[in-house]
């Protein structure tokens, strides 16, 4: 096995000859964007990208690479990455590993030039809190100031290791450089996940408080800046981009739908990705503001707890599909902006005919509205209906059970409500709880629930990072104290028992695009059997711009919008190269 080290590297020469960082152009813009995300407060806001409450929660994929780049962007409409920090990336010769290069000149905030031991450390850390880009990356290795190859496991190149290595934003190993250095060091000792001394140091990095957030991009914030109604990002002047920016300051709004939508209607926010329901998005209309329509790449789903009867039996979860008008459902959720999920595969359905077999295609059971049939899975399952309606087990126990939902989502309330409506129409007894949006996914990872609401699916054009959502995000992607879905991965495949956690990480592993078909083809119909989560609906976002505020947005490359909202949202491009501006 190859190893993950850091070449020692002088870097005197490299620094005499690298442009020096932008510490007199103190003026920058003057603008300010004012956008929202639900962030929390300190001191569960921190600024440790490695532990829950840090800069990816309370930034979010939107606005996290306002303050951390990664290498490179990706452009849905045309399958290709345009450049961020990186000059040059792409497969070795021989396929086995993959490089990227740095730009030359790039700069921290605080002034330190942005070298290849920075991604070191990145990956570094990003094995020790268990990153997915590992299940095909073996080791990383730093081949001189500026360039970094990433060695596959078993020489096997993956696609979707190239999109997860050019999309992974890099921190400061200024930051973080010292826990790299113990890891790199534990990881020569040939230490496991589950070993003492890598628990104890992947706790003590995730207790780790950086008291300041070292930036790539164009800007930055602290602690202070974090209030109860908003905090603020600061333009800083060392940025590739801080020349290109047209806002001096980044004023992102505390809240979820019910919070911003009053803030939106009083012009005080001028754009926003939260979901809001088609008679809110009316209001916005009418007060003169543009609705932009953009792909939000998944939707809320049913999830089970597998730990709890009777949601360990199939049947019961099948009929469940069947008892849902997922039409119906998807119009409350969103209105027209949302559509009933069709192909019940785990994949997107505008992806399902492009990333599946069309003999698996076929074979998908679309679990249309059929109360009839999902009665007699019931039945089936040893459950009848007793003098009430309600499904009862032989011992005449119903199924009273409770549903768990983020009560500030607009969009999964509304499908938790119609859903519950409509089970408990089928004979089911469940009540709905609304939880603050934050204490939900602790729940869900706890196996502190009966049914509850999260997304499915992703902002991904692969396969398996369709599938991660939720199977592997609330079950195998957690520490080994949080059961999460408690789902049984080890499945039957042509009568052999096999590990659908396994079968999910290799459908993108290699290039050849129809192998990776047929992987896929067995996971979603496996999925689609199994029905271990109910996809409800898939969303699109209709996001209010105040144009009085932000001018550009006729000048966004319509291909752009392409993008979902999620790790590749189009506003990201559009800031950095200045499209998007104040309007005065």
């Amino acid at each position: 096995m190859r190893k993950l080290a850091i070449l020692l590297v002088i870097f005197a020469l490299a620094v005499a000859i690298v442009p020096l960082p932008n510490t007199s152009a103190q003026d920058g813009p003057t603008g300010t964007w004012f956008g929202t995300w639900p962030y929390t407060l300190p001191p569960d806001h921190h600024l440790n990208a490695y532990a829950s409450g840090g800069p990816l929660q309370n930034l979010g994929n939107v606005y996290r690479e306002m303050v951390e780049l990664s290498p490179a962007f990706y452009f849905w409409s045309t399958d290709t990455f345009g450049d961020v920090l990186a000059e040059s990336w792409g497969f070795t010769e021989d396929n086995s590993a993959y490089e990227i290069t740095l730009k030359e000149g790039l700069h921290w905030s605080d002034g330190d030039v942005i070298y290849a031991d920075d991604i070191i450390t990145t990956y570094a850390l990003g094995r020790l809190v268990g990153w997915s880009q590992f299940t095909y990356i073996e080791s990383v290795e730093q081949v001189d100031d500026l360039t970094v190859r990433f060695h596959f496991v078993n020489d096997e190149p993956s696609a979707l290791a190239e999109y997860l290595i050019l999309r992974e934003p890099i921190v400061a190993g200024a930051t973080y450089g010292e826990f790299a250095e113990r890891a790199l060091a534990l990881f020569e000792t040939g230490a496991t996940s589950d070993s003492e001394e890598w628990q104890a140091l992947l706790t003590e990095l995730r207790e780790y408080r950086p008291e300041v957030y070292i930036a790539s991009g164009p800007y930055t914030y602290s602690l202070d800046d974090v209030g109860d109604a908003f905090m603020t990002l600061h333009w800083q002047p060392n940025s590739i981009y801080s020349d290109t920016v047209q806002f001096g300051e980044l004023k992102l709004w505390a809240g979820e739908t019910d919070a911003t939508t009053p803030l939106v209607l009083s012009g005080e926010i001028a754009h926003s990705t939260n979901v809001y329901p088609p008679a809110t998005v009316d209001s916005f209309i009418a007060e003169g503001l543009e609705i932009i329509t953009v792909p939000r790449g998944y939707g809320p789903a049913l999830l089970f707890n597998h730990a709890r009867h009777p949601w360990d039996i199939k049947e019961v979860r099948q009929a469940v599909a069947l008892s849902i008008d997922r039409d119906q459902n998807a119009f409350l959720t969103n209105g027209l902006s949302a559509y009933g999920t069709e192909y019940m595969s785990g994949l997107l359905d505008d992806n399902v005919t492009n990333l599946l077999s069309p003999e698996a295609v076929d074979q998908l059971d679309r679990y249309e509205f059929d109360t009839e049939r999902a009665a007699g899975l019931m039945e089936s399952a040893g459950f009848t209906r007793n003098a009430d309606g309600l499904w009862a087990d032989a011992d005449g126990n119903t199924i009273s059970v409770e549903w768990i939902f983020p009560q500030e989502f607009a969009d999964f309330t509304s499908a938790t409500l119609d859903a519950v409506e409509q089970l408990n129409e089928f004979g089911f007894d469940i009540t709905e709880r609304g939880m603050p949006w934050q204490e939900v996914p602790e729940e869900i990872r706890a196996g502190n629930f009966d049914l509850s609401v999260w997304s499915w699916a992703s902002g991904s054009p692969f396969a398996s990072r369709q599938f991660w959502n939720p199977i592997q995000r609330w079950q195998t992607d957690l520490a080994e104290d949080q059961p999460g879905l408690s789902i049984d991965l080890d499945v039957e495949l042509n009568g052999e028992t096999v590990n659908l956690n396994d079968l999910i990480n290799q459908v993108n592993a290699g290039l050849d695009p129809g192998v990776a078909r047929e992987r896929a083809s067995q996971v979603a119909l496996i999925i689609n059997d199994l029905m271990p989560y109910i996809p409800l609906n898939v969303i699109l976002s209709a996001e209010p711009f105040n144009t009085d505020l932000i001018a550009g947005l006729d000048e966004v490359d319509e291909s752009l919008l392409l993008n979902p909202t999620g790790t590749d949202h189009f506003i990201k491009w559009a800031i950095w190269h200045g499209t998007l501006r104040p309007a005065n």
